[in-house]
C-alpha cells in the first residue's frame, strides 16, 4: 500500500481549509439559531391577545 507524504505547505494548507469550513459552519448554525429564535418570538407575539 502506497502513502501520501504530504509537504509543510499543503499541511498548511490543509488546516486552513479545514478552518474556513468550520467557520462556515459555525456561521451557518448561528444564522439559522437566530431565525428560528425570531420566527419564535414572531409567532409568540401573533398569538397572545
Amino acid at each position: 500500500m502506497k502513502y501520501i507524504t504530504l509537504t509543510e505547505e499543503q499541511k498548511r494548507a490543509r488546516t486552513k481549509r479545514n478552518i474556513a469550513i468550520g467557520l462556515a459552519l459555525f456561521g451557518f448554525c448561528a444564522l439559522a439559531f437566530v431565525v428560528t429564535i425570531i420566527r419564535i418570538h414572531g409567532n409568540l407575539n401573533a398569538t397572545l391577545p
